[in-house]
C-alpha cells in the first residue's frame, strides 16, 4: 500500500453531513424498513451507493466509501440523540436559568428524519435508550456486508461487474439462510441431549430405589438373591 492510501481522509465538513442527512431523508422509507421480500439487503445497499455517489459528486477532493457513509450516519444519529437528550433535560428544568443551547443543523435534520413524535425521542428523559434501534443494527450489518461487496467490486472492474455483485448478494443471502438452519438444528440437538440426560437420570433413580428395596427385603428374609454360575 503506498503512502497516499495510508493518509487519513479529511474530517467531514458540515456540507457533507447535511448532504448525507438530506439524501438519507429522501430514502428513509427503504433504509429504515426491516428486511422483507420487497426491501432486500441488496436494495438497501443500492440506496447507500446512491447517497455515496451524490456526496462524492459534490466533493471532488475526497472520495468516501459506502461503509464510511453508513458509519458516519450512525455516528451523527448517536450524537444527535445525545444532544436532544441534553436539550430536553435542560428545557424541563424549573427555576429560571439560561435557555438551552440551540440545536445544531445536523441534529434538527436527524430529528426530522426520526420524527418529533417518535418513541425514540419521546422516551428520552436524561439518557439514551438502553437498546439500539433495529435500524442501527441493520445498518451495522449492512456496513459489514458493504465492505465485502466493495472489495469485490474494486477487484472486478469488468463488463460482468453488475452480474458478479448480484451473485455475491445472492450467495450472502443463501449463507445467511444456511446459518439459520444450522442454528435450528443445533437447538434441536441440544433439546434431544437434555431429554436423554433426563431419561437417564430417571432410570438411574428407578434402579437405585429398586436395589434398595431388594436389599431391604433380603435383610428381612423375605427374599433370597442367588447368583447364577456361568
Amino acid at each position: 500500500m503506498d503512502k497516499e492510501n495510508k493518509k487519513r481522509k479529511p474530517n467531514w465538513t458540515e456540507e457533507e453531513k447535511c448532504i448525507l442527512l438530506d439524501e438519507y431523508g429522501k430514502r428513509k422509507a427503504t433504509l429504515k424498513s426491516k428486511l422483507n421480500p420487497n426491501v432486500t439487503a441488496t436494495k438497501k445497499y443500492k440506496q447507500w451507493e446512491e447517497i455515496t455517489d451524490t456526496i462524492n459528486a459534490r466533493n471532488l477532493g475526497v472520495k468516501r466509501t459506502v461503509q464510511e457513509i453508513i458509519k458516519k450516519y450512525e455516528n451523527i444519529s448517536v450524537m444527535a440523540k445525545k444532544e436532544l437528550s441534553v436539550h430536553k433535560r435542560e428545557s424541563n428544568k424549573t427555576g429560571g436559568g439560561p435557555p438551552p443551547p440551540e440545536l445544531s443543523d445536523s441534529t434538527k435534520m436527524v430529528q426530522d428524519i426520526i420524527g418529533a413524535d417518535s418513541p425514540v425521542l419521546a422516551g428520552i428523559t436524561g439518557g439514551l435508550e438502553s437498546e439500539a434501534e433495529p435500524e442501527e443494527q441493520h445498518n451495522t450489518e449492512l456496513s459489514q456486508q458493504s465492505q465485502t461487496q466493495l472489495q469485490h467490486r474494486q477487484s472486478a472492474s469488468t463488463p460482468n461487474q453488475a452480474a458478479a455483485k448480484k451473485t455475491l448478494a445472492t450467495r450472502e443471502e443463501v449463507l445467511e439462510l444456511q446459518k439459520e438452519v444450522l442454528q435450528l438444528q443445533k437447538n434441536k440437538l441440544q433439546l434431544e441431549i437434555e431429554k436423554i440426560k433426563k431419561e437417564k437420570e430417571n432410570q438411574d433413580l428407578y434402579n437405585f430405589i429398586l436395589n434398595n428395596k431388594l436389599l431391604q427385603l433380603q435383610s428381612e428374609g423375605k427374599v433370597t438373591i442367588t447368583s447364577v454360575d456361568k
